[in-house]
């Protein structure tokens, strides 16, 4: 399994460290610690950088270019939902509990009252 930093999560990392970076400023503490990762940054696992990984079985409109659809419904097998941050295609630059837990009800209601009554692809492809 491989992992790294793709362009736009390092450019989202930089917009937000150069915001975070001003209200930190505005406050006027006595020191401000930490700095935006470098566009060559690699991931490292022997340093703390996230908790928070995404990707794996990406979401989207095409079984061509994603795992899952809509409902986090896999393309090739329709009894199989992959609930969960694997869905995004990047880091989303702050916490995805919320959205995961949103998606993971979307995804619930769809199986409830959709699916259960009528086992099979809940979006045609």
């Amino acid at each position: 399994m491989t992992f790294d930093w793709q362009e736009n999560d390092i450019r989202m990392a930089q917009f937000m460290v150069s915001k975070m970076h001003k209200i930190a400023e505005a406050m006027n503490p006595k020191l401000i610690m930490g700095a935006a990762k470098n566009a060559d940054s690699h991931f490292d696992s022997t340093v703390y950088q996230t908790t928070h990984m995404n990707g794996g079985a990406i979401m989207g409109e095409d079984p061509k270019t994603s795992a899952v659809n809509r409902y986090l419904q896999s393309w090739d097998v329709p009894n199989v939902f992959v609930p969960g941050a694997s869905a995004f295609p990047q880091g989303l630059g702050y916490n995805p509990t919320g959205m995961v837990a949103a998606l993971a009800y979307w995804s619930a209601k769809a199986i409830r009252e959709q699916y259960l009554k009528n086992p099979g692809p809940l979006v045609q492809a």
